[in-house]
């Protein structure tokens, strides 16, 4: 039996984002719900009454590959653009919720759909709970505010993309994903990492956006009486000369009450001042599930004329070998780029001579933040990635069109052939899918600004 849930989206403060999110919303979903599913997953928009909505088709009897219990809820309600969710009926009538009445009366909800104007029938939406798996409140995420802040609902695509693509996915929703951003800013990834449970890494050059981001997390848990300790020195060298010199290091070590803190139950976030293209220097080699970078935009948010890297495409090829040292085998990588100053194809020719394979195609992610920044991501995972198989399955299904569907109910299209196991592995068919995008986009009315990321 099919199960469809309806996702409605949740409002963007920015409305150059808004233009583009329901088929980024889509693709973010067709990627998180099948690495997990260990199959592709049959999400598209589908319009109810004038209203947007993500829908997601699925048999019951297959959520529970991934991992155990039913995943399909805790991922749903992780999406970016998650707001509400409802089950759907296109039957135009819904049982009560069991145990409604006990003594067995007619608990049949009224058929009270009737027609949309095109003269489809509406569903009856009722209301779905989610389970809660965000540790802390949105406050994290949208109190700090600067000029050049990323879109916090692209910040959490970014996160779920990158983590869908490591073989540990699942630590995502357990807490132990190990994730590193190595150009970090003020810590908009970060921050999303720590609402997820998540112990996160972050690393940037920038000593005042690193001092700004530790003075708000260190305000914030005071104000929300959070038990934590902090500490912080200089970096060492991990070479064999050893030696110091490679930066600061600030840690942070927060739990929900006094009771958590005695029995370790903690969250650990670690920020690094350094240069990014060291960072295998300072971390331990193959330590990291899950890289998310921001990558600079260009000119038009600079950084100084001496000593910072402004040209994306040199800091992508300086701080390659370090980030993929950094990479464990089963990793996953997510970067957002403009395509301006970081044209596709080069950037998957770095990727590539670094011994990525680049599995979303040309223009995926393409949307427009501004008139100067023509923004897309890029998910890569290493050659030897155990899953890859499963993985280049997910990138054919996750581009196909996301046409918008109206009232009418659809037939659920057969799934691709897997032999997924337990743990996600797949004996997918792996044709990648590429869909090539050169047209300009539209001018838009408003201006989303991009956090500054800054290196050497």
């Amino acid at each position: 039996m099919t199960e469809s849930l309806l996702v409605l989206r949740a409002p963007s403060a920015n409305r150059v984002f808004t233009a583009s999110a329901g088929p980024l919303a889509v693709r973010e979903a067709r990627w998180v719900l099948g690495a997990h599913l260990g199959a592709p997953a049959d999400v598209r928009e589908r319009e109810i009454a004038g209203v947007d909505y993500l829908e997601i088709r699925t048999d019951p009897q297959d959520t529970a590959q991934g991992s155990s219990g039913d995943p399909l809820r805790p991922l749903v309600a992780q999406l970016s653009s998650t707001f509400a969710v409802f089950e759907a009926s296109e039957s135009g009538a819904a049982a009560a919720p069991a145990g409604a009445d006990p003594a067995g009366a007619d608990t049949t909800v009224p058929d009270t759909t009737g027609p949309d104007p095109t003269g489809s029938a509406l569903p009856l939406l009722r209301p779905t709970p989610l389970p809660e798996v965000m540790r802390h409140g949105s406050e994290l995420e949208t109190t700090l505010r600067y000029p050049g802040k990323t879109n916090e609902q692209f910040t959490a695509l970014l996160l779920n993309l990158a983590a869908a693509l490591s073989s540990r996915r699942g630590g995502v929703l357990r807490g132990d994903l190990a994730l590193l951003d190595p150009t970090c800013g003020r810590g908009t990834t970060l921050s999303r990492a720590l609402r997820l449970g998540l112990s996160p890494t972050g690393a940037d050059i920038d000593a005042k956006d690193i001092d700004a981001y530790r003075t708000f997390l260190t305000t914030w848990a005071k104000q929300h009486h959070l038990p934590h300790t902090q500490s912080s020195g200089r970096l060492g060298l991990r070479s064999p000369a050893g030696g110091r010199g490679a930066g600061s290091r600030w840690d942070l070590e927060l739990a929900a009450d006094r009771r958590a803190q005695r029995a370790g139950e903690v969250q650990k976030l670690c920020l690094l001042t350094c240069d990014t293209t060291r960072l295998a220097e300072v971390l331990p080699d193959r330590s990291v599930d899950a890289l998310v970078a921001d990558l600079p935009y260009g000119v038009q948010h600079g950084a100084r004329t001496e000593g910072w890297q402004r040209s994306p495409l040199d800091l992508l090829e300086q701080a390659m070998p370090a980030w993929r040292a950094l990479l464990r085998t089963g990793g996953g990588m997510a970067l957002a780029l403009n395509r301006r100053t970081a044209p596709y194809e080069r950037v998957r020719e770095i990727l590539g001579s670094h011994g990525l394979t680049v599995l979303s195609g040309d223009g995926a992610f393409r949307h427009r933040v501004d008139q100067a920044i023509d923004r897309d991501v890029v998910l890569a995972v290493p050659d030897d990635h155990p899953q890859l198989d499963l993985l280049r399955a997910l990138a054919a299904s996750a581009d196909e069109p996301a046409a918008p569907q109206l009232t009418a109910p659809r037939a659920t299209p057969a799934m691709a052939p897997s032999s997924a196991t337990g743990d996600g592995t797949s004996a997918a068919a792996t044709t990648d899918s590429e869909a090539t995008t050169t047209d300009p986009p539209a001018r838009a009315e408003a201006h989303e600004p991009r956090e500054r990321t800054r290196h050497e």
